[in-house]
């Protein structure tokens, strides 16, 4: 049920952040649960690429900065704009979505500089934690409060940044009751609202992209087909909207750990 979570109040200003002189900055807001936190294991990562492609995961990627607070300071950068790497998740030996992602966004936009903004939290509810039954929650302030902080050090350190997209992977927490999963479609909607509204000041000239990831057909999630019918509705309301499937990606949990694969988390490929 809905609930006042109690959340660390406090965000460290950076302290090496370098002076951007007007550099333009594309910004990405990863947001979500456990799946967006980072429960990859690094050594099936390692395991299933190359030794090249694991050591460039490992040293990072220098044109792709990332600012992170996950599970309520369980593990953050500390304020800091750090390289992509293996670190960035819920704990040592751990990594998130965001290594794809920057592998991707160094692909796609050399040479420019691109600041992922990640603010998580296991295990939590839209419909009941992120909001209050559709108002803005304890967890939707904590991570307003969050991004605010860190794009305005961008800012006052003269960058140009802007942010461009949302990422958001979650949905599996509301995935239980069929009540709130009739009203997650509602929920989310509100909740984009709630963000383009609140960061408006600091979007892209095109406005803020939502690109929301679906959800596994895990049996622990029974209600998988609603969470992800009302995600993918969504989408179709805006052109500025962004659904993918996650098992049409072939994304797959079944397979790790070897011993006891946990079925909640996706694999490391």
């Amino acid at each position: 049920r809905a609930v006042e979570m109690e959340l660390h109040p406090t965000f460290l200003e950076p302290r090496g952040l370098p002076r951007g002189n007007g550099e333009r900055v594309r910004v990405v807001l990863l947001l979500g649960q456990s799946n967006a936190t980072g429960i990859g294991h690094v050594e099936y990562l390692q395991k299933g690429v190359t030794a090249e492609q694991f050591a460039k995961y490992e040293n990072g990627f220098d044109s792709v900065w990332i600012n992170y607070c996950v599970d309520n300071h369980r593990n953050c950068s500390n304020g800091e704009f750090v390289n992509v790497d293996l670190t960035c998740a819920v704990d040592d030996g751990y990594f998130g979505p965001e290594v794809g992602m920057a592998e991707v966004f160094a692909s796609k936009w050399e040479g420019e500089k691109v600041v992922i903004l990640k603010y998580s939290y296991s295990g939590t509810s839209l419909y009941y934690q992120w909001l209050t039954y559709g108002e803005r929650g304890s967890l939707y302030k904590a991570m307003q409060k969050y991004v605010n902080t860190y794009m305005e050090a961008l800012l006052d350190a003269g960058y140009d940044a802007r942010i461009g997209a949302i990422c958001w992977m979650q949905g599996e927490s509301d995935a239980f009751e069929e009540q709130v999963c009739s009203r997650y479609y509602q929920a989310q909607t509100n909740f984009v609202s709630y963000m383009r509204r609140d960061f408006a000041k600091y979007a892209e000239d095109g406005g803020i992209c939502f690109v929301d990831a679906g959800i596994s057909n895990s049996p622990c999630w029974p209600e998988y087909k609603a969470i992800n019918a009302a995600k993918e509705k969504m989408a179709n309301d805006s052109a500025a909207n962004y659904y993918f499937s996650t098992i049409d990606a072939g994304l797959t949990y079944q397979h790790e750990p070897e011993a006891s694969p946990d079925l909640a988390h996706y694999d490391a490929m």
